[in-house]
């Protein structure tokens, strides 16, 4: 199986896990959002680590998951990617004392094209 699909995800914050909208992981480059937010980046896969830096702009009121309500930031996620899922941290770089839990799951393959 291929990281390179369509993912959703889920941030455990305050109330829970929430979700946080569908991604696209495709050549090194991750793209996504929900009804509040999008975001774009970079991936990288060395064995099962997953790394990537995404920019989040929040188009809706900002949330406060990462401590303040900000419109703008960039994140930082590690994490393990086994069994269509992939489990770790996300952290902004500028607030690395807010680590939260980040779950991301794969739902389809890249369509052929």
């Amino acid at each position: 199986m291929s990281i390179e699909g369509i993912w959703t995800g889920e941030v455990y914050g305050p109330f829970g896990w929430e979700n946080r909208g569908v991604f696209i992981f495709e050549n090194g480059r991750i793209v996504g959002g929900d009804n509040r937010q999008y975001s774009m980046g970079r991936y990288s896969l060395k064995g099962t680590e997953v790394t990537a830096s995404l920019q989040i702009h929040y188009y809706g009121p900002p949330r406060t998951n990462f401590g303040e309500a900000k419109e703008e930031f960039q994140t930082e996620i590690a994490g393990a990617w086994r069994d269509g899922e992939i489990n770790g941290t996300i952290r902004r770089t500028d607030k690395p004392q807010f680590d939260l839990q980040i779950r991301l799951t794969k739902r389809m393959e890249m369509p052929a094209g």
